[in-house]
């Protein structure tokens, strides 16, 4: 019974928050589904007070995190760092089309690592679709401007280089306890990797539509409104870099440190461009933080059904068979969650599973490593994998842009497997070495 409630409650919520069916006025979104299916999973009794409030004490840094990391990313666009960058590319790219579309692939995985992936496609996708539609010329076809919309969205499924690449990365590595440093020596290369195979394989797949040459944008789209505004933002922005990656020095966990700088940049939003700090703190993606919140508490229900004891059975006969096998096995198994049911739900269930083995220390991380890969680029699979697909695809359509699903899939399931098995190996070549000369 309480398998068949917690499951039916798992794919009630999903159902939900794609669906977003509208009830008389009113219409279902992620964060309402969320919401709903919490609360059944505490009606249904697969979830006592005792643990909800236990998930929520625990969520309470991860959340901080993520809110802080949105406020500097509404910050910071305001500030024209975005925009200044992406009008920047376009005029080095010289009218070269290929190279704009190398420029703002890089630029976009910059942001991404640095900002979190939503951040990314929530703000570059309508600006590079406002570029294209200025730099396009008189013989471009839809199909010429559809790779670079594709640009923006495949830096938004990488393998997270940081922390805070991902929510789903600051969700799992809390849970294990793993610091900003320890995460990004084990996954930069692995996320490497990943951008490298992403890359080549965006222009393999869009070799005959990358436009040739494109029209250099005028220079006054990259003037800077407020430059002092913008010189202290950028101070704010590199002093909280390095609070992040000398947290193993100092002791501050990086979400302390994410709202220290998403304090000081709010101050100096306020004082040098006497902005409204209430416009950006309504324009955090509340509803995305309701989410995370609500889907963990959902995959907790799992946990206390005995599913996520399942997942961790089979993951632990894998890695009996060897640490390639347990690493390929997990990161499979939270791809192709993450592209069927979403990353967000994936990232609980995986974490709890794993978290639940009797492992030692290191070989639980390599797990939990091995999992986000998987979720951080299983979404790419499948449109309805992770809120940044569903929000790129909300947002072309808001400008009539329309892209087939069935153009999505054939695109990203060869992309992400070939980047998914060689991040992989690229992490357990990490393992092989540790371990030699360890």
């Amino acid at each position: 019974m309480g398998h068949a409630a917690a499951v039916s409650v798992l794919a009630l919520t999903i159902g939900l928050s794609l669906a977003r069916p509208a009830i008389g006025p009113f219409r279902i979104q992620p964060a309402g589904a969320a919401i709903l299916g919490a609360l059944l999973t505490m009606a249904a009794g697969l979830l006592p007070l005792a643990a909800v409030l236990a998930s929520l004490t625990f969520l309470a840094l991860p959340v901080l995190t993520i809110v802080s990391l949105m406020i500097i990313t509404l910050i910071a666009e305001q500030a024209g760092f975005f925009r200044f960058l992406a009008w920047r590319m376009a005029r080095a790219a010289g009218g070269d089309g290929v190279k704009l579309f190398t420029y703002l692939f890089l630029a976009g995985t910059l942001t991404g690592t640095l900002f979190t992936n939503d951040a990314a496609v929530l703000i570059f996708t309508p600006m590079v679709y406002k570029l294209i539609e200025e730099v396009k010329e008189e013989s471009w076809t839809t199909a010429n401007k559809i790779p670079y919309y594709f640009a923006v969205l495949y830096v938004a499924n990488l393998v997270g280089a940081f922390v805070i690449s991902n929510p789903i990365n600051i969700v799992v590595a809390s849970w294990f306890g793993i610091g900003f440093m320890e995460y990004a020596l084990w996954m930069v290369i692995p996320a490497v990797v990943s951008m490298i195979v992403t890359y080549f394989g965006l222009r393999l797949f869009f070799r005959h539509t990358i436009p040739a040459t494109y029209r250099v944008p005028e220079h006054h789209e990259s003037m800077v409104d407020n430059p002092s505004f913008m010189f202290t933002s950028g101070a704010v922005l590199s002093a909280t870099l390095v609070g992040f990656f000398t947290e193993h020095l100092t002791g501050i966990p990086t979400g302390y440190v994410a709202a220290i700088g998403a304090t000081a940049l709010a101050v100096a939003y306020r004082i040098f461009a006497r902005g409204s700090l209430v416009a950006v703190v309504s324009g955090v993606g509340w509803d995305a933080i309701i989410f995370v919140i609500g889907i963990f508490l959902v995959a907790n229900g799992l946990r206390t059904a005995g599913l996520t004891d399942a997942i961790g059975t089979l993951i632990l006969r894998a890695a009996d068979e060897g640490q390639y096998i347990g690493t390929l096995v997990t990161g499979v198994i939270a791809a192709g969650s993450s592209a069927v049911m979403n990353n967000h739900p994936t990232a609980g269930i995986m974490a709890l599973a794993i978290g639940d083995l009797s492992l030692m220390d290191l070989p639980a991380r390599m797990l939990a490593f091995s999992a986000l890969i998987g979720g951080d680029l299983g979404p790419k699979m499948l449109p309805i994998g992770s809120l940044a697909a569903l929000m790129w695809f909300r947002i072309l359509r808001s400008k009539g842009v329309e892209i087939s699903y069935w153009q999505y899939i054939k695109l990203g399931v060869p992309i992400t497997l070939a980047a998914m098995l060689l991040s992989l190996l690229a992490l357990n070549l990490e393992f092989a070495l540790f371990q030699a000369f360890r």
